[in-house]
């Protein structure tokens, strides 16, 4: 076979391996859709099939992502991020309705990427290098202390909060250190984190406590969700925002 001919096979193979990662992705986000609409109400869930808001979820999510970084992500994330789209059409119809499942749904994706792309490989090197005792009365080493020995998250409210520390320097505690030093071993996280726009929208998020008292208060306005949702996933438009960042963070390779 000269080289024509294995670039023409070559071709063909990725065209197939291409539509193949095309149909397991809409597959993939077709299923989840169905089990998250099953969550509305009966009347929420006829306009949802009436005006074909399932197809625009898929297509939306498909063509945002594509289909390596889908089939990439952890189904979790993706289950929480579909599920989120879908709540976030049933408050646009609804706007005194509460964004408060939406913005959990959010949330949920954002721990478990932050768990999976920073804290375990944070906590490896924490425990290589020894650092495993606390030594400062300090929220945020306590914090990065039980991250470490008891396996707690590191929620995105602390994570900016050790960011903004190591970004202005100074005298950290050993923990927050530790945690500058595993960011310089693994320089495309600290790429991605402290990037000056990824910062910025961090900042703007925490700010806005729809992650911290909003929350907690159990009120989120349909424009606050609004925004927050432009902040975490562009609108499904525009890839410069915190969770695409994130999952593309994690697929180094991508």
């Amino acid at each position: 076979m000269n080289l024509e001919e294995e670039n023409k096979e070559l071709k063909k193979k990725l065209l197939i391996a291409q539509s193949w990662m095309e149909r397991e992705v809409k597959t993939q986000i077709n299923l989840i859709s169905k089990e998250k609409i099953s969550n509305l109400s009966s009347g929420n869930i006829e306009d949802f099939f009436h005006e074909n808001v399932e197809e625009i979820i898929t297509t939306g999510v498909h063509s945002f992502f594509g289909e390596l970084m889908i089939l990439n992500t952890p189904k979790t994330v993706m289950e929480n991020i579909i599920g989120a789209e879908i709540l976030f059409y049933n408050q646009r119809q609804n706007k005194f309705a509460d964004g408060l499942g939406i913005i959990s749904s959010y949330h949920k994706s954002i721990d478990y990427i932050i768990e999976s792309t920073i804290t375990k490989p944070f906590r490896k090197f924490a425990k290589k290098h020894e650092q495993t005792i606390l030594r400062r009365n300090d929220p945020l080493e306590k914090t990065l202390n039980l991250v470490v020995n008891s396996g707690y998250i590191l929620g995105i409210a602390k994570l900016f909060h050790a960011l903004s520390l190591i970004k202005k320097g100074g005298n950290l505690g050993e923990f927050t250190r530790c945690f500058s030093d595993f960011l310089d071993s693994h320089l495309y996280i600290k790429d991605i984190l402290l990037e000056e726009n990824f910062y910025r929208l961090l900042k703007i998020l925490i700010d806005s406590e729809v992650f911290g008292k909003k929350r907690h208060e159990g009120k989120i306005t349909y424009e606050e969700t609004k925004k927050t949702r432009t902040i975490l996933i562009g609108d499904l438009k525009e890839q410069n925002c915190v969770i695409y960042k994130l999952i593309k963070m994690g697929q180094v390779d991508i």
